[in-house]
């Protein structure tokens, strides 16, 4: 059993549609999905029927949804290690391999690469500020911390990673261990959980959720394999997925944007584009228009931008 995850709320539904399009559209690959989500279900969704752990339903190409209630108060990506862990030990614990992609990302390539991937170890990206050197000073409080708390440093890394995806293999379950374990060191530095984030970098902890889950992948005796800020679309180079940094593509006024300087991004064209499918919280022919505002307006963009 291979299984998908990510977390939503409220517009970030809207997300979920675009990615698990693209995941079908790409090959599909996985057996199941579990949404981890809070507050109200979009109207938009298909016949939900109750099952062990929350909602199910139907999406077709031999994939069923489950929809599992979060119980936190934690800003959304706060709960991510401590999801994993619910999710490895006690939702699925007889699956054979994971995934994790942000509920804004869309997949660009196919699916069954993200498999061979996590078959050489835990699968991370690079983050878009990927540049973090052995010796940082914020780096090296990170190893003090840890081994003040009895633990070893097991790799030494000058790279930065961020917590959008995660590919990890049952026999790679030690890592969402060794992450919830790091969280839990960090997160009493992080300031008030219930936002993204409080400090800068000048802090040690920035954001508890993903300077944690880069402590993990120093202590971490599991093999990890790592691809650059490319696989998310920040970089040119091999592009697996698309991940919009900063506003999200549904709540963008794409024109008033373009008049301040900014067309459209690559990751505003492929949400759109997955936008319809087996989910449909759009109508086709808005879709349509949006893909057209959008290819114009990336056009003009060659002359007209900051």
């Amino acid at each position: 059993m291979k299984i998908l995850t990510t977390l939503a709320e409220n517009d970030y539904f809207l997300g979920v549609a675009a990615l698990l399009n693209s995941v079908i559209k790409n090959g599909t690959y996985v057996d199941k999905v579990i949404i981890g989500y809070r507050g109200d279900l979009p109207s938009w969704l298909p016949e939900l029927i109750k099952s062990k752990n929350g909602h199910t339903f139907d999406l077709g190409e031999n994939l069923v949804v489950e929809l599992v209630e979060v119980v936190g108060a934690l800003h959304m990506v706060h709960e991510k290690p401590k999801w994993f862990e619910h999710l490895t030990f006690n939702l699925e614990p007889h699956a054979s391999e994971y995934y994790f992609y942000d509920s804004d990302i869309t997949v660009l390539n196919r699916m069954d690469f993200f498999g061979e991937w996590s078959a050489q170890g835990v699968g991370i990206c690079e983050d878009v500020n990927y540049d973090m050197s052995s010796n940082h000073p914020i780096r090296l409080q990170w190893k003090m911390l840890a081994e003040k708390n009895g633990l070893k440093i097991e790799r030494e890394l000058s790279r930065y990673y961020n917590s959008g995806f995660l590919a990890w293999r049952n026999e790679h379950i030690q890592f969402i261990r060794d992450w919830v374990t790091c969280f839990d060191l960090m997160k009493s530095q992080s300031g008030d959980m219930k936002q993204f984030r409080v400090n800068d970098r000048t802090k040690m902890i920035l954001s508890a959720n993903q300077d944690s889950f880069n402590l993990a992948a120093m202590i971490t005796k599991v093999p990890i394999s790592v691809i650059g800020p490319e696989a998310m679309g920040f970089h040119y180079g091999l592009k697996l997925m698309a991940h919009p940094l900063g506003p999200k593509p549904w709540n963008i006024n794409f024109i008033k944007a373009f008049f301040q300087g900014n067309p459209p991004r690559n990751a505003d064209l492929s949400f759109w584009k997955y936008a319809c499918g087996a989910l449909n919280p759009y109508t086709a022919t808005k879709v349509k228009s949006k893909i057209n505002q959008l290819k114009l307006l990336k056009g003009l963009g060659r002359f007209y931008s900051k």
